[in-house]
């Protein structure tokens, strides 16, 4: 049985046929085919029902799915242990955030961890998550991640531990008319001290929108959330760094959506912060590592650091998290 026949099943069960699974896995359709075909073969039992249009999963196969699931998780987990090992040769360290987490946590973390091992090597990279699958699931060859949280469950043995949490805030020119119609902001929002005033996450609805997006792929996080509301929300600009979606704001392009840490640490000079009176307009952040990352000295230092590290500018406090794993 191929792992890649695994995919290929999971592929059409997810997206509902050959046509949407050939473009996911990138595979012809008579690949596609093919693989489910030979699954079946192996399996001695039928897995997708042909006959009907549109083709459905038999109760045999969603059983399959679950253990498809499960068998390729264990395999990213053992190739992700293996490539932290790799990765932590030489005293060097791999670790996977995004651009603002980058800016806002990692300096005071680095120098500390830096001046205790003056040999350690550190490899940031700020790229983030590139599908919806890594967002249970970081890429392979990294010691560390600190993301906003991940979908559970995630991949057997990784640990995580909740940093902190932050509000999400609308980023508006000055003199916009948001500002005429927002309200005094909340003593919650008012952490942020930057901001100024709170509106509901509907007022959004009708103006062109800038957001932040670490992939072409990954809709959105504000995205979900506003459709979570109820909100239909196309962005018109989707960017990567918090300082684009201020300079984009300025110019007229939209009404930007971001949250407090990255706007905290970003000059916000000719555009005004306005917070939302839904208390759930927020996302955490989180570390995500295998034990394998405290193999050594270098590692635990690292991992003790990051855990130690002040919050940054705009971070709420989550309180003592537990660490454990997720299966």
């Amino acid at each position: 049985m191929e792992l890649d026949w695994l995919e290929t099943y999971l592929a059409v069960v997810d997206r509902g046929g050959f046509t949407a699974a050939s473009a996911q896995v990138h595979r012809s359709q008579s690949r596609v085919s093919a693989h489910i075909a030979a699954l079946e073969r192996e399996l001695g039992v039928l897995l997708i029902d042909r006959s009907r249009r549109p083709a459905s999963v038999t109760p045999a196969g969603r059983i399959f799915a679950s253990h498809a699931r499960d068998i390729l998780a264990d395999v990213r987990s053992a190739r992700s242990a293996i490539g932290v090992l790799r990765a932590m040769d030489d005293e060097s360290l791999a670790v996977l955030t995004t651009p603002c987490i980058g800016a806002a946590l990692f300096p005071e973390v680095l120098a500390k961890l830096l001046t205790a091992h003056p040999r350690a090597r550190v490899a940031l990279s700020e790229h983030g998550w590139q599908d919806d699958d890594e967002r249970r699931h970081p890429a392979d060859g990294f010691v560390l991640a600190v993301l906003p949280t991940l979908s559970h469950p995630q991949a057997p043995g990784m640990q995580e531990r909740l940093l902190w949490r932050e509000p999400m805030l609308a980023v508006v020119p000055a003199g916009h008319e948001l500002t005429r119609l927002s309200a005094p902001s909340t003593d919650e929002v008012a952490a942020a001290p930057t901001v100024r005033a709170v509106i509901s996450p509907a007022q959004l609805v009708g103006y062109p929108l800038v957001v932040s997006g670490m992939s072409a792929n990954a809709e959105p996080e504000v995205v979900s959330m506003l459709a979570d509301r109820g909100l239909d929300a196309a962005p018109r600009t989707t960017v990567d760094a918090p300082q684009t979606l201020v300079a984009m704001v300025r110019t007229g392009v939209g009404i930007g959506i971001a949250n407090a840490v990255a706007l905290d640490n970003t000059d916000t000079a000719g555009v005004v912060l306005l917070g939302f009176d839904d208390p759930e307009m927020i996302r955490e952040v989180a570390a995500y590592w295998y034990d394998e990352l405290l193999v050594s000295e270098v590692g635990r230092a690292m991992h003790q650091g990051l855990l130690d590290a002040a919050l940054p500018r705009g971070a709420v406090a989550i309180g003592a998290g537990a660490t454990s794993p997720h299966s």
